[in-house]
């Protein structure tokens, strides 16, 4: 544990000296030209800084979400952001909402990036093999001109819309149904006190991503609940689909998607945990059944640090999950926490899935009354930017 912690230490530290060299020379390649001895010294030691992040972690993708700059799925915290106003300043100037760098990254490709992004006049920045960028956003208009290399496009790769392809969501259904008999053998490896396997559900995974990477209705995806029993996996696997649609369009992809929807899997883990007679009960619960349930956040955080093959994301978002944008919710843990982005996606498909589905002590709420719920509560329960885009995301998926 103390290893792993000051592993995850040492690369916070190699990822945020990468962030700097790349602000310092953003602000030399618009004072300087590319030629000048400054301006190439700091690009070779950029360039340098990223190769060592990347040959431990492969790719290094930066978010940038209102004001806030989101690294591989972890937000930069408060007191570190100011270091980085220029480089969101300037990303925004261009429209720019995410940046992949990748292993294998080469001088001429970040040198022509830095030179896309210091011009006052390029509308655009190169992209290539080593750098990915794109717009933050969903698709307004599936017939426009955006270039169809841009990830949110969730095109086929020939320019067709597969939002309504009958076979791709035949194969997405039968991938969730494999999904949701896998979770149901996780969760209930912990009531046997059984060994805990990854391997099917990251098999699954790997394919269901492959596939899901299409610009498909979230919603076509769904699992119907059939009995009250099956409930909590249905749950799971409608959270991750809801889970996958959102943090696409936002911009996130292969590995980073991957481990996003294993996280979605595994995020209510520690409803392992709680009593059957709890969990499934008809009625409201006590005051000490609800105290029970709400332990579930930090059994199912503490199980899976104990899960080599768990995204350490898994561990955050079965902890914050139910941790309110404000500060609020439970486990109780300061309002200075700030919760990870993808615990925050997680947050609103949880609600919405939750909410649609009929349980034994209520009816299912309307789409409208969900909707008029999840608005009703941003800044508060849920963060304001990702419910606007899951209700557009659910919108546009509709016509």
């Amino acid at each position: 544990m103390k290893q792993q912690q000051r592993q995850d230490t040492k690369m916070h530290k190699q990822v945020f000296n990468t962030l700097y060299l790349l602000r310092i020379v953003i602000s030399n390649t618009r004072l300087y030209s590319l030629d000048h001895p400054k301006t190439k010294e700091m690009i070779a030691k950029t360039l340098s800084s990223l190769n060592k992040t990347l040959f431990t972690i492969r790719e290094l993708t930066i978010l940038i979400i209102d004001n806030d700059l989101i690294i591989n799925n972890r937000a930069i915290r408060p007191e570190e952001s100011d270091y980085f106003s220029l480089f969101i300043t300037v990303l925004k100037q261009k429209n720019i909402g995410h940046v992949s760098f990748k292993r294998g990254l080469t001088m001429r490709e970040l040198t022509l990036f830095l030179s896309d992004l210091s011009s006052k006049s390029a509308t655009t920045v190169y992209n290539g093999p080593g750098i990915s960028s794109g717009k933050l956003g969903l698709k307004e208009d599936p017939h426009d001109n955006t270039p169809l290399h841009d990830p949110l496009l969730f095109s086929d790769g020939k320019g067709r819309n597969s939002r309504s392809d009958p076979e791709l969501i035949a194969k997405l259904k039968s991938l969730s149904r494999k999904q949701l008999l896998l979770a149901q053998e996780l969760y209930f490896s912990i009531k046997k006190d059984q060994n805990f396997d990854l391997r099917g559900v990251q098999d699954s995974m790997s394919s269901f991503v492959t596939l899901f990477s299409r610009n498909l209705n979230p919603l076509s995806l769904l699992t119907p609940l059939k009995s009250n029993d099956d409930y909590t996996f249905t749950h799971v696997i409608n959270v991750c689909i809801l889970t996958l649609a959102q943090a696409e369009s936002l911009g996130f992809k292969d590995q980073n998607l991957y481990d996003i929807g294993i996280t979605a899997t595994l995020y209510d883990i520690g409803k392992g945990f709680i009593p059957e007679e709890v969990l499934n009960k008809a009625g409201a619960l006590d005051p000490e059944e609800q105290e029970i349930v709400k332990e579930h956040s930090a059994k199912g955080a503490e199980y899976l640090l104990g899960i080599p093959e768990a995204p350490k994301l898994a561990v955050l978002a079965a902890l914050e999950h139910h941790i309110h944008f404000d500060g609020g919710g439970y486990p109780n843990i300061g309002r200075s926490w700030k919760t990870n982005i993808v615990s925050q996606i997680i947050a609103v498909a949880d609600t919405y899935d939750a909410m649609r589905c009929k349980r034994p002590y209520r009816r299912p709420s309307s789409e409208k009354l969900i909707r008029e719920l999840l608005v009703r509560k941003k800044g508060k329960i849920f963060n304001p930017f990702l419910v606007d885009n899951f209700l557009s995301l659910l919108s546009r998926n509709k016509q």
